[in-house]
C-alpha cells in the first residue's frame, strides 16, 4: 500500500506540473506577433509622414505593405512565421476587437446637425440599398461571371453578394475633407459606411440561413422567423445602444476632473453594448448597437462630458482610432498576401472573373444609388453629378467585409469551394478598390471639379496671405532695431520663414481670379462678385465665428450642455441657408415653451404629488431659456465687436452686423418680457449662474497657481476637490422662488454693503413701491429730483445723452441724479410693466456725507452715465466697453478728494468728477492747462493745482486702448490711401517676382 500511495502521489504531483506547464515556443510566438504589431505601428508613423509630403492616400499605403508582408512572409523569419498567424487569426476577434472601436469613434465625431439632415438618404443607401446591391452583386455571380451551382447556388451567391456590399472608405473621406468637399457629401458616404456594416451582416446572416435551410442544414426559415430577426437586429440593437448611452452620459455628467474616468467610461460602455448586445441578453447586432451608441454620444453626450476633460476624451480616443485602423488594414493585407499564396481551390480563371466583377461592382453600386436617386433628390441636401461619380467610385471595400468573408471560410457547413471564393473575391476587392480607386480619386475629384471654389473665397484669402506677408513685414521691421538680432541675416530669415511662397501663391490667386473676371480685378474692391455672393460669404464666417464663441462659452463654463447644442444647432440651420437674411433668433425662439403652457406647471406646483416635479421644470425650463438668450445676446455681440478683423467688403459687413444687431434686439426684447414674467425665478437663475462663474474662476485661478508653483499637488487637490463638489452641489441645489421683501433685498444689493444696520434701517423706512406702465416716464432730465430708483420687476430704459441704457431687476436710477445739482441729469421711462422701490434722495445723500465707501462707490458707478452725457471730455474712457470701464474703475482707479490749493499728480491720468485743475507749469506752447467738472484727464508727469475743491479719480494704470492707426488698418473700405500704402510693398514684390518668372 505504500509504494501504491508513493505511486499516486507522484502522479498526481505530474498533473500538478502539468496544468501549470507553458508552452516555451508558444510564448516566443505571442512576442513575436506583438513585435511584429508594433513594428506596423511604426511603418505606419512612417508612412503618416510620407502621407503629408507625398499627400499620397494612408489606408492604400498600410494595405500595400500589408500586402507585402503576406506574400514574402517566407523570408522574413520569425516576423514571417508571425504575419502567418495573425494571417490564421478567428475573423471574430477582429469583429470583436478592433470593430466596435472604430465605428463608435466615426459615430461619436460625426456632426450630428449634418447626419440628422442627411438620416433619410443614409437609411435609404445602407438598408434597402445593401440589400438591393447585394441581389444585383449575386445576380453578377451567376449570370455574367457564370458560377454554377457546384460553385455556389443562387443564396451563396447572395450571401458573398452581401459581404461585399459593406464600404469602408476611409481613405476616400479622408481625401474629400483634405480637398475641400462639402461637410454634407463626406457625411453621406462616411454615414452610409457606418450603417451599412451592421446591416451588411443582417444580410449576410439572413442569406446565409437560407443556404444553410436550402442544403437540408439547420432548422427551416419562416416569414414570421425573418421579420422577427430584422426587427431585433434592425431596432432592439441601435435602441439598446441608445439606452446606454443614455445612462453613460448621466454617469459622465457626475463625473468632475477625472479625464482618466470619463475616457475609460466611454471605452467600457463601448465594448459592454457590443457584447450585450452580440451575447448576453438580446442576440441582436452588435454593431448597429455601437453605431446607435456614438450617434446618442455625438447628439447629446458630448456635452456631458465636463468641458476640462473633453478635450482629453477626444485626444484619448483618436489615438485609438489610429491605432485600430492602422492595426486592421495591416492585417487586411497579410490575410490577402496570405491568400494569394496558400490558395489550393482558386483556378486561373477565377483571377480574370475577379478583374471582371472589379468593373461589374462599380456598375451595380451605380445601378443601386440610380434606383433611389428621386428619393435622394428629394431628402436631405442635394447631390450633384460629379459628387453621384464619386460616391459610386469612392465604395471601397474594407476590413468588415473580409471579417465576413472569412466568417464564410471558417463556416464548414458551406461548401470548400465556395468558402475559398468567398475570401478570394472579398480580398481581391478589398486590394484593387484600396490600390486602385483610393490612390485615383483625388484626380478623379479635379477632373471633376467637384470641390466649388467660388471667387469669393479666392478673394478673401488673398487677403488673408497678403495681409501676413504685411504682418511678417512689420515684425522684421520691429526685430531689426533690437540690439538682440543685430546680426542676423535678414534675406535668409525672408527665405525661411516663406516669404516667398507667400507671394508666390498671392501671384498665382491673382492670376486665378483674374483668369475668372476675364481680366478685371480690382486690388482693394470686390468687382466681379455678385452681392449674393459677397453677403453668403460674410454670413458664413459670422456664423462660423458664433460656433466658435459658443463652445468656448461651453468650455469656460458660462452656459451649459443643452443650451449650446441648440446655439450651434441654430448656427448650423443658418449655414444652409446663407444666401437668406440672418434669422438666428426665431430658430432659437422655436425651440422655447410658451409662456402659455409655463403657465399650468405653475398650477401644478401647488398639488400634493405633481408639485415637486413642476417646480423643478419650470425652474430647469425656463433657467434653458435664459441662458440661451442670454448667451446668444452676448455671443452675438463678441461677433459685432471683431468685425473690423473681417477681410472682405466692409460695406457688406456692416450690413450683416446691422442683421446681427437686428437678432440681438429681437433676444433682447424677448429677454425683458421674460424678466417681467418670472422675475422671482429669474432671480435665482442669475443666483445659480453668478455662483458657477465664480466657482469656475477659482478653479481657473487655482489651475494657473498650480503651474506657476504656487500650490503644490497636496494642497492643489484638496482645493480642487472642494470646488468640483461644490460645483455638483450647485448643480442640484433647489432655489428659493419667492421675490424678497426690500429689506432683504437691500441687504444683498451690492450698492449698500457695508452700510451700519441703522442708516440700512433708515433708508428702508423711506422706501414705498411704485408701479409704471409701458412707456410711462419715471422721470425727465432737467426735473427736480426727489427720489432714486431700484427696479423690483420689469425693465427701464434711461435715455442717457444719445445713449439708451436699459436697466433690469436690481438696477438703481440712476447714479448720476445722486451727484448732480438736484435736477434729474437723464429721462427715464418704463419698458414694460414696472415695479421700482423709491428711495428718498435726501437720505442717501446724508448717508454720502457720512460713509466715505458708500460716497465712493456712488461716484465710481456714475461714471458710467457721465462719459456719455459728456462724450467730447470722455477721453479714451468713451472707448472702452461697459464691462471692461467697469473692471478699470474698480481695480485701477482711486477714488480721491483734494482742497483748492492742494497739489495732485495724474501720472497715468485720471477723471474729475467735480472741480477744478490747472497745470503748474505753464507751457510755451498751449499755456496753461485747465481741467474742470467731468473730464477725462490725460496722463502727465508735473504736477496740478486745484484751483476749485476737487472729487476724481486718479489712475493707477495706463488705459489699454486700441492705437489709432490699428483702428484705421481695421477700416479698410474708407481708408483707399491707408490700404495703398499698407500693400504698396506687396505690389512691388509682386511685379519682381513676375519679372524674374518671364
Amino acid at each position: 500500500m505504500g509504494h501504491e500511495d508513493q505511486t499516486n502521489e507522484t502522479e498526481n504531483h505530474s498533473q500538478i506540473q502539468d496544468s501549470l506547464y507553458r508552452d516555451e515556443e508558444k510564448m516566443e510566438e505571442s512576442a513575436n506577433v506583438a513585435y511584429l504589431l508594433t513594428l506596423g505601428i511604426l511603418l505606419g508613423l512612417a508612412l503618416r509622414e510620407l502621407n503629408k509630403k507625398t499627400k499620397l492616400p494612408y489606408s492604400p499605403m498600410v494595405l500595400t505593405c500589408g500586402l507585402l508582408i503576406g506574400l514574402l512572409q517566407s523570408y522574413l523569419g520569425y516576423l514571417g512565421t508571425s504575419a502567418n498567424i495573425l494571417s490564421h487569426m478567428h475573423p471574430h476577434l477582429i469583429v470583436y476587437v478592433f470593430v466596435p472601436v472604430l465605428l463608435f469613434e466615426s459615430a461619436f465625431n460625426c456632426d450630428w446637425y449634418i447626419f440628422k439632415y442627411q438620416i433619410v438618404n443614409i437609411l435609404l443607401l445602407a438598408g434597402p440599398g445593401v440589400g438591393w446591391g447585394a441581389i444585383l452583386l449575386g445576380i453578377v455571380f451567376k449570370l455574367f461571371l457564370f458560377y454554377g451551382d457546384e460553385d455556389m447556388n443562387w443564396y451563396q451567391a447572395f450571401t458573398l453578394g452581401s459581404v461585399l456590399s459593406a464600404t469602408d472608405p476611409v481613405a476616400v473621406v479622408a481625401l474629400l475633407k483634405e480637398l475641400g468637399a462639402s461637410a454634407a457629401f463626406n457625411h453621406l458616404i462616411e454615414g452610409e459606411a457606418l450603417l451599412n456594416d451592421g446591416v451588411a451582416m443582417v444580410f449576410f446572416i439572413f442569406f446565409n440561413k437560407l443556404s444553410k435551410a436550402a442544403a437540408g442544414i439547420g432548422g427551416g426559415v419562416t416569414f414570421g422567423g425573418v421579420l422577427l430577426n430584422f426587427f431585433r437586429n434592425s431596432i432592439v440593437g441601435p435602441l439598446l445602444g441608445v439606452v446606454v448611452g443614455f445612462f453613460g452620459a448621466l454617469w459622465a455628467r457626475k463625473i468632475v476632473g477625472d479625464d482618466v474616468e470619463v475616457g475609460w467610461l466611454t471605452f467600457i460602455f463601448t465594448y459592454l453594448t457590443f457584447y450585450w448586445a452580440e451575447f448576453c441578453f438580446f442576440k441582436t447586432s452588435g454593431l448597429l448597437a455601437v453605431v446607435a451608441l456614438g450617434l446618442f454620444w455625438s447628439a447629446f453626450g458630448k456635452t456631458r462630458i465636463r468641458s476640462e476633460s473633453e478635450h482629453a476624451v477626444h485626444t484619448v480616443w483618436s489615438f485609438v482610432q489610429y491605432f485600430c485602423d492602422t492595426t486592421v488594414f495591416l492585417l487586411v493585407g497579410m490575410i490577402v498576401g496570405t491568400e494569394v499564396i496558400e490558395e489550393n481551390y482558386i483556378y486561373t480563371s477565377d483571377y480574370f472573373r475577379m478583374i471582371l466583377f472589379y468593373f461589374f461592382m462599380i456598375i451595380c453600386r451605380y445601378l443601386m444609388v440610380i434606383s433611389f436617386w428621386p428619393l435622394l433628390k428629394k431628402y436631405g441636401y442635394p447631390m450633384s453629378q460629379p459628387e453621384l461619380i464619386v460616391f459610386v467610385y469612392g465604395g471601397l471595400r474594407g476590413a468588415l467585409g473580409l471579417t465576413l468573408s472569412l466568417m464564410v471560410g471558417c463556416d464548414e457547413d458551406l461548401p470548400q469551394r465556395f468558402r475559398h471564393l468567398a475570401v478570394f473575391f472579398t480580398a481581391g476587392m478589398a486590394a484593387l478598390t484600396n490600390l486602385v480607386n483610393g490612390t485615383t480619386c483625388k484626380a478623379l475629384v479635379n477632373y471633376l471639379n467637384m470641390i466649388e471654389n467660388p471667387v469669393i473665397k479666392k478673394k478673401v484669402y488673398k487677403r488673408y496671405l497678403t495681409d501676413m506677408i504685411v504682418n511678417q513685414e512689420d515684425t522684421i521691421k520691429e526685430l531689426e532695431g533690437d540690439e538682440h538680432f543685430a546680426m542676423a541675416d535678414w534675406n535668409q530669415v525672408k527665405s525661411l520663414i516663406g516669404s516667398q511662397q507667400f507671394l508666390q501663391e498671392v501671384v498665382s490667386l491673382e492670376n486665378e481670379i483674374k483668369l475668372i473676371q476675364g481680366g478685371n480685378m480690382s486690388r482693394i474692391s470686390y468687382e466681379g462678385v455678385t452681392d449674393t455672393e459677397t453677403f453668403g460669404e460674410v454670413r458664413y464666417r459670422v456664423l462660423r465665428i458664433l460656433k466658435g464663441i459658443y463652445y468656448s462659452k461651453f468650455e469656460h463654463g458660462q452656459c451649459d450642455e443643452d443650451s449650446v447644442r441648440l446655439l450651434v444647432e441654430s448656427s448650423d440651420v443658418a449655414l444652409d441657408h446663407t444666401g437668406s437674411i440672418l434669422n438666428i433668433w426665431e430658430q432659437l425662439f422655436q425651440s422655447f415653451t410658451s409662456f402659455s403652457s409655463i403657465k399650468y406647471f405653475f398650477r401644478a406646483k401647488e398639488w400634493t404629488f405633481l408639485g415637486g416635479y413642476a417646480q423643478q421644470y419650470i425652474t430647469k425650463h425656463l433657467g434653458f431659456v435664459y441662458d440661451v438668450t442670454t448667451t446668444f445676446i452676448s455671443s452675438a455681440n463678441e461677433v459685432i465687436t471683431l468685425q473690423q478683423h473681417m477681410p472682405v467688403n466692409k460695406s457688406a459687413v456692416k450690413l450683416i452686423m446691422d442683421e446681427i444687431k437686428t437678432e440681438i434686439n429681437k433676444a433682447e426684447l424677448y429677454l425683458g418680457s421674460l424678466n417681467d414674467t418670472f422675475p422671482e425665478i429669474i432671480r435665482a437663475i442669475q443666483t445659480k449662474r453668478a455662483s458657477h462663474t465664480v466657482l469656475m474662476h477659482q478653479r481657473h485661478h487655482l489651475e494657473e497657481n498650480q503651474k506657476n508653483g504656487f500650490v503644490d499637488d497636496k494642497e492643489f487637490n484638496q482645493l480642487k476637490s472642494n470646488i468640483d463638489a461644490r460645483l455638483v452641489q450647485l448643480e442640484n441645489h433647489v432655489f428659493d422662488w419667492q421675490i424678497p421683501s426690500f429689506h432683504s433685498f437691500a441687504m444683498e444689493f451690492p450698492i449698500f454693503a457695508g452700510v451700519p444696520k441703522e442708516e440700512l434701517e433708515t433708508i428702508i423706512k423711506s422706501t414705498y413701491e411704485k408701479r409704471y406702465q409701458t412707456d410711462e416716464i419715471i422721470y425727465e432730465k432737467g426735473m427736480t429730483c426727489q427720489n432714486i430708483y431700484i427696479v423690483q420687476q420689469g425693465n427701464v430704459i434711461d435715455e442717457v445723452g444719445s445713449h439708451s441704457l436699459k436697466k433690469g431687476l436690481g438696477s438703481l436710477l440712476s447714479y448720476a441724479n445722486l451727484i448732480g445739482d438736484g435736477k434729474c441729469m437723464t429721462t427715464s421711462r418704463a419698458a414694460s410693466e414696472t415695479v421700482l422701490h423709491s428711495l428718498n434722495l435726501n437720505v442717501l445723500k446724508s448717508l454720502m456725507q457720512k460713509s466715505n465707501t458708500f460716497e465712493q462707490k456712488i461716484y465710481i458707478n456714475s461714471i458710467e452715465y457721465l462719459i456719455k452725457l459728456y462724450e467730447s471730455q470722455a477721453g479714451p474712457l468713451g472707448q472702452m466697453e461697459q464691462k471692461r470701464l467697469g473692471t478699470f474703475l474698480r481695480q485701477k482707479t482711486k477714488f480721491q478728494k483734494f482742497d483748492v490749493h492742494s497739489n495732485v499728480e495724474f501720472m497715468f491720468g485720471g477723471y474729475i468728477i467735480r472741480g477744478e485743475i490747472q497745470s503748474c507749469i505753464q507751457d510755451e506752447n498751449e499755456g496753461i492747462e485747465r481741467y474742470n467738472d467731468y473730464c477725462y484727464v490725460p496722463p502727465r508727469e508735473n504736477d496740478f493745482t486745484v484751483t476749485k475743491a476737487l472729487i476724481c479719480l486718479v489712475f493707477d494704470d495706463p488705459i489699454d486702448v486700441i492705437k489709432q492707426d490699428r483702428l484705421e488698418q481695421f477700416n479698410l473700405e474708407n481708408q483707399e490711401e491707408i490700404i495703398e500704402q499698407r500693400f504698396s510693398r506687396i505690389d512691388i514684390q509682386q511685379k519682381q517676382y513676375q519679372q524674374e518668372e518671364l
